[in-house]
């Protein structure tokens, strides 16, 4: 593979499906050949992930109650996106853009299968990233602040938005995404609370060809 992957990775209203379309704008006017993948894979796995996250029953309890579910399907639309889309673009030498891959898993699915099932999914997630056969070659964590984050948010899944009556997750996300990345020299962490165009220069900048 001789292409270039970059992952944007963060917590809801952080930004990335703003920064995806942008970056691969900017990226194509500087005459590269840019792949774009979102957050659900384009078949019915991915199709199915994305009308349960919009569903105006889904929320909190939503996700514990279908921990195992949610996870399998994650990694299953991962998989057909890598197989089908990613790899091949690599293969060609795009750079390829996606939001969200295997440390959103590791941040929202797993945890809660572990929280209701006592089973920890490390070595499954670390053997499925083993089998996967693609791997970032930069990951750019979007972090935002809480105000921020709420003023974005009612445009992204407003049902999910924090009330008084439901605990606010996002600080949580965010600190289990500067967790997971601390040690890795593949990724950075990039606060996104100002214009677009500043966020995609610099991003852009990161991004080795």
């Amino acid at each position: 593979m001789t292409g270039t992957f970059v992952v944007l990775e963060g917590t809801a209203g952080a930004g990335k499906s703003t920064l995806l379309d942008a970056l691969a704008e900017e990226l194509r006017d500087r005459g590269e050949s840019v792949t774009t993948a979102g957050e659900f894979a384009d078949a019915e796995v991915g199709q199915y992930l994305a009308r349960m996250l919009s569903d105006d029953d889904y929320g909190p309890e939503a996700s514990r109650e279908r921990a195992v579910t949610l996870t399998a399907d994650t990694l299953a639309s991962l998989a057909y996106q890598a197989e089908t889309v990613i790899r091949p673009a690599l293969d060609e030498g795009d750079i390829v853009l996606t939001e969200r891959f295997l440390d959103s898993v590791a941040v929202y699915n797993t945890p809660l299968v572990e929280a209701r099932e006592g089973v920890s999914m490390d070595a499954t997630l670390a053997e499925f990233r083993a089998a996967m056969g693609v791997e970032p070659d930069l990951t750019v964590l979007l972090t935002v602040d809480d105000e921020t984050r709420r003023e974005r948010f009612p445009a992204h899944r407003p049902n999910l938005l924090d009330d008084g009556a439901v605990a606010d997750r996002h600080a949580e996300r965010q600190r289990q995404y500067l967790d997971l990345l601390a040690d890795r020299e593949d990724a950075v962490v990039y606060g996104n609370g100002g214009e677009v165009p500043t966020a995609v220069a610099e991003i852009a900048a990161e991004i080795e060809r």
